[in-house]
């Protein structure tokens, strides 16, 4: 954990003079939340899987839709996590291969363990970014997100604070 912190910390430090320009750029791409996990009942599921596009509205302005979806089957039950979330990003500083964002954004997600009915979820996610390019047309970048989530359950509505997704690391390739 330290080390991620630093990690982002000695990215951010580098000398921030101009930006990567993403305007009317396109990025696709796939990624990875390792701590990531979602209980649903007394299952927990992990969140690995990430797909990730990212468009280019503005200089400093990128809208990014994210979706995850994982299925399990154990012990003969069947169940899934799908997530859509889709966030705008400023950003914040930016140098000539990183770039630093503010996330905010609006998301709903669904649990389903066997014939139990669903949990729907809807989220108001938001955190930071930093997007660093290896070259012109690809790009490495590690977010972390929180955000406020609404619960409906069968029988209850909950408010959470915090989000499944402390941090993802995602590739993008860019045409």
């Amino acid at each position: 954990m330290r080390k991620t912190l630093l990690a982002i910390l000695l990215l951010a430090s580098v000398g921030l003079l101009s930006a990567v320009d993403l305007d009317g750029r396109i990025g696709m791409g796939f990624g990875w939340s390792p701590e990531g996990q979602t209980n649903v009942g007394n299952n927990v599921f992990p969140i690995t899987d990430i797909a990730v596009t990212r468009i280019g509205l503005g200089p400093k302005l990128a809208v990014e839709p994210i979706f995850q979806f994982n299925l399990s089957n154990a012990n003969d039950v069947t169940s899934y996590y799908f997530k859509l979330y889709g966030l705008g990003n400023l950003m914040i500083k930016g140098n000539t291969s990183t770039n630093l964002y503010a996330k905010v954004g609006l998301g709903i997600s669904l649990n389903k363990v066997g014939n139990a009915d669903a949990p729907i979820a809807f989220g108001l996610p938001f955190g930071f970014g930093i997007e660093h390019f290896c070259g012109e047309h690809f790009s490495i970048n590690l977010a972390a997100l929180s955000g406020i989530n609404f619960v409906t359950e069968p029988s209850s509505f909950q408010v959470r604070l915090g989000n499944d997704q402390p941090f993802a690391f995602y590739v993008l390739w860019y045409y």
